[in-house]
C-alpha cells in the first residue's frame, strides 16, 4: 500500500518532468494528449530518423496506439494505417504552422511538426478518447499504469513476503504471550514461556523473561498467602476450642442472669469455627495436593444428600426434588470431596429460597461429562455478580447479617473442588426466576452410566 500510494501521489502531484514543462509555460493547464505530445516532441528533437524508428520499434505494442509519427511522404514510420483525425491534420501542419488539433466525436488528435538533428522533418500525433470538447482520457496516467505495474507487482511481492514473515515472527511471540496471559487469568500461575524464546534476542524475548519473573513472584506470593491463612486458621482452632469449653461450663453454671449474653458469645464462636473449617477446606495449591484415586457414584451421592437435607428443607417449607435419569454415574474423585460440592450449592440455594419454593437437582449426560444442575426459585443474582459469587468471602448483599447471608466460602469451595476434578461450575439466572448452578464433571472412558 505504501509503494502504490507513493507512486500515485507522485503522479497526481506532477512531481515529474511534465510538471517542469508546465511551470516553464507559465503554469498553463494542458490536456493529457497535449502533454504527451510535448513530451514526445522534446524526446525526439535531438535524435535522428534512424534512432526514432528504432525507439518506436522497441516500444511495447500497447503504447503505440496512442501516437503516430509521419514522415515527409505522409506515411507512418511503422507502416500503420492512419486514423481519420491524423489524416485530417497532416496538411494543416507545416514548419510555418507547427501545431494543430482536431476534436472528433470520440477522439481528440493533437499534431506537431518536428525537425530532427539530421535535418529531416516529421509530424508527431497523439490521440486520446473524448466526447466533443470535454476533457479527454489521461494518456499519461494510462502509460504510467501500464509501465509501472510490473515494477509495482514485483515490489509488492518482495516487500509483502518480507512483511508477512516479519509480522508472523512477531505475532507468534505475541500469540504465546496471549495464551499464557489467558492461562493466568484462569488461575494457572505455573505458566512459563521464556524457554520458548531462547533463540531470540529481541524485545519480545525480553518481555517473556519479565513475564516469567512476574508469574513466579505472583505464584510464590499466592502460595505464601494461602499457607498463611491455613496456618493462622490452625492456630486459631486451639484457643477457639478452649473458648467453647469455657463457654459451655459458663452456661452450665449460669443462674440465668447472663444467658442471653452467653448465647450471643456462643453464636459468635460457632460462626468463627465454621469460617475456620471452611478455610481449611480450601485447596492450598491449584492441585490441592489431591489425587483422584477413588471412585464415587454421583447418583448415590445426590440421593444421600437429598435424604439428609429433607428435614431441614421441611422446616423451611421448601420442596427438594431429584431428577436422575440413570441408576449409576461413576466418577473419579478423592475421598468424599464431591459431597461437599453439592452440599454447599444446595445449602446456598436453600438459604435464599423463600418458604413454599422448590429446589430441583437434575442430572444429565453429555458426550464427555455429567452435568448436575441445581435450580432454585429464589431472587437470583445480579448479572454482573454471577462470576463473583464463587470468590472467597464474597456476598452479593453486604448488608445481610451473617446468620442469613452466610460468609461466602461455600461456593468458593465448590468451585475449586470442581476444578480439581477437571470440571467447571457456572451460575445463571433462570428466565422463570431463581438461580441455576450448573456443575460439569468429566468422566473417564471407563465411567459407567446405566439407564434407569
Amino acid at each position: 500500500m505504501i509503494i502504490v500510494t507513493t507512486n500515485v501521489i507522485v503522479h497526481w502531484r506532477g512531481d515529474n518532468p511534465d510538471n517542469t514543462l508546465q511551470q516553464l509555460r507559465g503554469g498553463q493547464e494542458y490536456e493529457p494528449a497535449q502533454r504527451f505530445l510535448f513530451q514526445m516532441a522534446g524526446s525526439i528533437v535531438n535524435r535522428n530518423s534512424a534512432q526514432v524508428l528504432a525507439d518506436m520499434r522497441a516500444m511495447p505494442e500497447w503504447s503505440r496506439r496512442y501516437f503516430y509519427i509521419v514522415d515527409s511522404h505522409n506515411e507512418d514510420l511503422l507502416g500503420r494505417p492512419l486514423p481519420e483525425g491524423v489524416q485530417y491534420l497532416i496538411p494543416k501542419i507545416s514548419p510555418s504552422h507547427p501545431f494543430n488539433k482536431v476534436v472528433g466525436d470520440s477522439h481528440k488528435t493533437w499534431g506537431r511538426h518536428v525537425t530532427l538533428n539530421d535535418g529531416k522533418s516529421l509530424k508527431v500525433f497523439t490521440i486520446s478518447s473524448g466526447q466533443g470538447a470535454k476533457t479527454s482520457g489521461d494518456i499519461v496516467w494510462q502509460l504510467f499504469i501500464n509501465n509501472i505495474w510490473p515494477l509495482l507487482l514485483a515490489s509488492i511481492l518482495v516487500s509483502g513476503t518480507a512483511c508477512f514473515f516479519l509480522a508472523r515472527h512477531f505475532a507468534h511471540g505475541l500469540s504465546t504471550l496471549q495464551k499464557a496471559t489467558r492461562s493466568i487469568a484462569k488461575g494457572d500461575l505455573s505458566v512459563r514461556i521464556s524457554q520458548r524464546f531462547n533463540n531470540r534476542r529481541d524485545e519480545i524475548a525480553s518481555l517473556a523473561h519479565d513475564f516469567d519473573h512476574m508469574t513466579e513472584r505472583l505464584q510464590r506470593a499466592m502460595a505464601e498467602q494461602k499457607r498463611l491463612i491455613k496456618d493462622v486458621s490452625h492456630e486459631l482452632r486451639t484457643p477457639l476450642a478452649r473458648l467453647q469449653v469455657a463457654l459451655a461450663l459458663a452456661q452450665q453454671r449460669s443462674t440465668g442472669e447472663v444467658d442471653r449474653e452467653l448465647a450471643r458469645i456462643k453464636q459468635a464462636a460457632d460462626y468463627l469455627n465454621d469460617v475456620i473449617t471452611d478455610i481449611l477446606a480450601l485447596p492450598v495449591l491449584d492441585d490441592g495436593g489431591w489425587t483422584l484415586d477413588d471412585t464415587t457414584d454421583v447418583v448415590a451421592l445426590l440421593r444421600a444428600l437429598d435424604e439428609s437435607l429433607q428435614p431441614e428443607a421441611a422446616r423451611s417449607h421448601i420442596t427438594l426434588r431429584l431428577q436422575l435419569p440413570v441408576e449409576e454415574a461413576l466418577l473419579p474423585t478423592h475421598g468424599n470431596m464431591l459431597y461437599g460440592v453439592f452440599d454447599n450449592v444446595t445449602r446456598n440455594a436453600m438459604r435464599y429460597t423463600p418458604a413454599g419454593g422448590t429446589i430441583t437437582t437434575e442430572l444429565s449426560l453429555t458426550d464427555s461429562a455429567y452435568q448436575i444442575q441445581i435450580k432454585d426459585t429464589g431472587p437470583g443474582v445480579a448479572a454482573d455478580q454471577l462470576s463473583d459469587i464463587f470468590q472467597p468471602f464474597y456476598r452479593t448483599d453486604q448488608a445481610r447479617d451473617r446468620e442469613s447471608g452466610g460468609y461466602g466460602l461455600g461456593l468458593a469451595i465448590a468451585q475449586r473442588t470442581t476444578a480439581l476434578h477437571g470440571g467447571h461450575i457456572v451460575a445463571e439466572n433462570r428466565s422463570e426466576g431463581g438461580l441455576c448452578v450448573t456443575i460439569s464433571l468429566p468422566y473417564q472412558a471407563d465411567g459407567k452410566a446405566i439407564d434407569a
